[in-house]
């Protein structure tokens, strides 16, 4: 090897390319190339990113040694690139004609199919790879990811598995199988891979996060406030620490959920270039995109069902833009939905890219993120392209996102206080009444269910909660025994939410001296009868920080009393929103010791609980909270006064209906 080629393969291995290319171009001028030497040169060329030269010199390669099926493969990892994926695939096709069992190009060949989302031939040439080379990680790890989208679960669990076998130290493996345990409810295996992954590398971004989750859903408390306080400790720091989601649910610090939301905002920018939208039009119609994976029976379906149906088509256009696992044919909520769009988009294969394409054909004036930092299927990372000109966090998430990528926030003034207001990076739509939209027509199963129907007792009083037990924080579930133990004849209904948290439940029921049979859970149940048997609980107790939502309402729709305890975050004032709009402050206490205080003096009180309940029915029929037609008019009026001063060339500006 001359010393010319030996300093352009040092340049080249110390990634000095620019340097490389000048010794390496000189090289080829002074002596009379071979193939060897023009791959070099395309290899550097190729790490500059100038693509189509570093074409030019692979074909002289190969035109120098026909059979160079190592040539071949760089030529098609230079057109896959350039997403020419035709050309791509004829050359790695000609690589494998020379070499069949060259499983790099095999393995470069399934990868084009992949992003050509033709899942059925990747999975052919991923396996085809690993009968040739058993022990090819990333080939395992393209399927678990197929395996994925295309909702095999379980047989993705299995790929990221053999990953693992591969490298027992590849902390993402841990993480993705975690994930995928975490979806299909197996909390433990879930939480063991988290903590595998965390052990291996502790500095994996929004780990921890993982970790906490997991952890409270199953009402695994112990050790939590040192892990909270870590948690709190790092973020203070700036370290990635966990999604904002998970923070809704252990801290009322609005700055802390504004700082990790800021953290996590920030990396999606660093993924993806932000790019402002300048062109304004007067449209006769304003264009709407509505951005959720939760366009189905759901808590949030529920909510937003009504309004969408109720836009006015004179007015506004409106688009429905759906992402996440597939909707099942007898969803009949989720046809409702697809059925109150003009028209309707499952984007869940396409990219952001793709999408944020498809708005601006549409011409969106307005895109909603019905989602924001909310659940694994979220995809907050197409509004940081920008896919309108007005982009608005609502309904979904309880918070901010801490970012300049979505310019509002709905809310309403209850939401609001001295402590949460300058946390917020969107600028306000505050509503009148509550920020909440409702179902004014929901199906409710009237045939008569009995305390027997549902295993609960005849004559004691029934404390109910209907929240996920992830929003169960220890302090709240602590007060709810002693209450339970000041009120002998009394029991605790919850919601069945998994064998794990049950069981740790009734643990720490019996740690604090309360019988664990006082504690029963309540299988789920179709919406028409979940709200039926609502009536036969007398007191709901809310939990906090993170409030009851969609739960909050329909206990009040059914006459059902709620306690909640108002706090400082918006994800802790929700049930203070509704309360107040039904006009019922009575049920809205400050402090867990006043919670404890006003949940018993209700459950001793009989003529106070029947008031409370009559109260709610009356206040029902005036309040708007329920008004599904009142809620779309406001909402309505927000969209045109935004979009107007956007139009106007106006400052996005806080507005208040």
């Amino acid at each position: 090897m001359s010393k010319e080629l030996s300093k352009v393969l040092d340049l080249l291995k110390n990634k000095k390319f620019f340097q490389a290319e000048k010794k390496c171009s000189l090289l080829i001028k002074k002596v009379n190339p071979n193939y060897d030497l023009y791959n070099i040169y395309a290899v550097i060329l190729f790490q500059l990113k100038k693509y189509d030269n570093a074409i030019i010199e692979w074909q002289k390669a190969i035109k120098l040694k026909p059979d160079y099926y190592f040539g071949y493969n760089n030529l098609g990892n230079a057109f896959l690139v350039k997403e020419d994926f035709n050309e791509a695939l004829k050359n790695y096709d000609e690589a494998i004609k020379i070499k069949p069992d060259y499983y790099e190009a095999i393995y470069n060949k399934a990868n084009v199919f992949f992003k050509l989302k033709d899942f059925p031939n990747a999975l052919v040439n991923y396996d085809k790879v690993l009968s040739f080379k058993n022990d090819y990680a990333p080939a395992y790890q393209g399927k678990a990811i197929i395996l994925k989208k295309i909702e095999k679960f379980d047989q993705a669990i299995d790929e990221w598995q053999k990953v693992i076998n591969l490298n027992p130290e590849n902390a993402k493996a841990y993480i993705q199988k975690g994930d995928l345990l975490f979806d299909k409810n197996k909390l433990e295996e879930a939480l063991d891979c988290y903590e595998n992954a965390y052990q291996i590398d502790p500095s994996k971004p929004f780990l921890l996060g993982s970790i906490i989750h997991t952890k409270t859903k199953m009402c695994d408390w112990e050790g939590l406030d040192k892990t909270i306080a870590d948690f709190k400790s790092k973020t203070e720091k700036g370290i990635k620490v966990s999604s904002p989601y998970t923070a809704l649910t252990i801290f009322d610090e609005p700055s802390i959920h504004f700082n990790i939301s800021k953290i996590w905002a920030q990396e999606h920018k660093k993924e993806i270039e932000y790019e402002k939208i300048k062109e304004k039009k007067s449209n006769k119609k304003i264009k709407i995109g509505y951005f959720s994976s939760d366009f189905r029976t759901h808590a949030m379906g529920h909510l937003m069902v009504k309004m969408l149906e109720l836009h006015d088509r004179d007015e506004f256009e409106i688009y429905g833009f759906y992402f996440g696992q597939s909707i099942k044919d007898d969803d009949l909520l989720a046809k409702r939905i697809k059925n109150s769009f003009d028209k309707f988009f499952d984007i869940t294969l396409k990219n952001d890219l793709e999408v944020v394409n498809l708005s601006k054909e549409l011409g969106l004036d307005i895109a909603i993120d019905f989602m924001c930092f909310t659940g694994n299927y979220n995809r907050f990372s197409i509004f940081v392209q920008r896919c309108a000109p007005i982009q608005i966090n609502f309904l979904g998430y309880p918070g901010t996102s801490g970012s300049k990528f979505l310019d509002y926030i709905v809310l309403d003034d209850k939401l609001l206080c001295n402590e949460n207001e300058k946390f917020f990076s969107e600028k306000l739509i505050i509503l009148p009444d509550t920020y909440q939209p409702n179902e004014d027509t929901k199906k409710i199963d009237y045939k008569t269910l009995t305390k027997k129907d549902m295993n609960l007792p005849e004559k004691d009083f029934i404390f109910g909660c209907f929240n996920s037990h992830q929003k169960i924080m220890p302090n709240v579930f602590e007060t709810w025994m002693r209450i339970l133990k000041k009120k002998n004849d009394s029991i605790l209904w919850l919601l069945s939410d998994n064998n794990i948290s049950e069981k740790n439940l009734k643990n720490f029921a019996t740690k604090n001296d309360v019988d664990p049979k006082r504690l029963i859970f309540a299988k789920h149940l179709p919406l028409e009868q979940h709200l039926s048997r609502l009536k036969l609980a007398d007191l709901v107790l809310d939990t906090f920080p993170y409030n009851a939502h969609t739960t909050c309402s329909d206990c009040l729709r059914m006459g059902v009393p709620v306690l909640t305890l108002k706090g400082k975050s918006f994800a802790s004032r929700v049930g203070t929103s509704l309360l107040t709009s039904m006009n019922l402050p009575e049920l809205i206490t400050d402090n867990l010791k006043d919670y404890e205080k006003m949940a018993l003096k209700i459950s001793n009180d009989s003529d106070l609980l029947n008031k409370l309940k009559n109260k709610i029915l009356e206040n029902k029929i005036h309040s708007n909270v329920f008004k599904s037609e009142v809620y779309t008019n406001n909402i309505e009026k927000a969209y045109k006064r935004i979009y107007q001063n956007y139009i106007n060339g106006s400052k996005v500006e806080t507005i208040k209906l």
